[in-house]
């Protein structure tokens, strides 16, 4: 359903940082998430361009739209096009979605905000896990080192503790920064 302006609901919402709109939108429509405008920019897009993340509604609008997501690519070509330091919306983004070792490629390093979906991708993959690792900040992955190698430490001459525990005693590690 487009206006005059062949504009949708979706990209006023979108725009003008409504989230609740645009939460009920895609709610309804979650097609409509990816849906251009009359000149090709997506929701995400003009939520970044009108705002660029300098209120709570700005940011709350990225996230309903970055976690609407599954092109990736496109996402992140918008994510890196006008807000590459918003770091949480990448994390939401590598948190709910598989992504290919191209697709790491485009995620800004080192990216602090990653940190936070290191739980969900090492649930997930433990190859993606290492390609997010390679992306956080160096005083984060001395956490991670340290940690690793405390496991190991511990580990010698005892049980094994579970590949799940480890995971979520390094993902802890890095939460408490």
């Amino acid at each position: 359903m487009l206006d005059c302006h062949d504009q949708a609901p979706i990209h006023f919402a979108a725009s003008g940082n409504n989230a609740a709109a645009v939460r009920q939108l895609l709610e309804t429509a979650p097609e409509l998430a990816f849906a251009p405008d009359r000149y090709g920019a997506p929701p995400l897009e003009l939520a970044l361009r009108s705002h660029a993340g300098t209120s709570v509604e700005a940011v709350e609008t990225a996230h309903c739209l970055v976690l609407a997501a599954p092109p990736v690519q496109p996402t992140l070509s918008t994510l890196n096009e006008y807000e590459p330091t918003w770091s949480d919306l990448y994390a939401d983004l590598v948190a709910r979605l598989p992504l290919t070792q191209e697709e790491w490629q485009l995620i800004p390093s080192p990216g602090p905000g990653l940190a936070h979906a290191l739980p969900a991708v090492l649930q997930r993959s433990a190859v993606e896990a290492g390609w997010l690792v390679g992306r956080l900040v160096e005083e984060q992955r001395a956490r991670l080192r340290s940690a690793a190698l405390s496991l190991a430490r511990a580990q010698q001459g005892q049980r094994p503790i579970s590949a799940d525990v480890s995971r979520r005693i390094l993902a802890v590690c890095l939460l408490d920064s």
